[in-house]
């Protein structure tokens, strides 16, 4: 049994570069304070557990969300999605399609591939203050 109907993961990773591309720069706080907002405005505060997340993996397509129990992931959530996404989804239990990503096992593989860039980065910059 589910303590909640769902549970929100919202990214707001910071990364030290504003340029890097992360959910932060693009704006995933404010997605996360308007969806607390509008939770509350539907009633819906003690069925929706929101918890912030570092990275989903998905940074250049930030702001992103997932929702459980479903596993729905949205991508390039903007503020003036929130109504909508609580809305449908959350009100309807209706995801929506048009931020969801459909296809899991690409999903995957995308969020795989930029873990991989990111751990060979780390390396090379661990690399390189070794070598001073």
């Amino acid at each position: 049994m589910e303590p909640f109907r769902y549970h929100v993961y919202v990214c707001v990773q910071e990364k030290p570069d504003p340029a890097a591309p992360s959910c932060s720069n693009n704006g995933g706080k404010e997605v996360l304070d308007a969806l607390r907002e509008e939770l509350g405005k539907a009633g819906l505060g003690d069925e929706v557990q929101v918890t912030t997340a570092g990275s989903l993996g998905l940074c250049t397509r930030g702001p992103n969300m997932v929702v459980y129990p479903e596993g729905t992931w949205y991508s390039g959530v903007q503020v003036s999605d929130v109504p909508e996404i609580v809305s449908e989804h959350f009100v309807k239990g209706r995801p929506l399609t048009r931020l969801a990503n459909q296809d899991a096992a690409a999903l995957k593989a995308e969020i795989l591939e930029n873990k991989r860039k990111i751990l060979a980065a780390m390396k090379a910059a661990r690399e390189a203050q070794s070598q001073k």
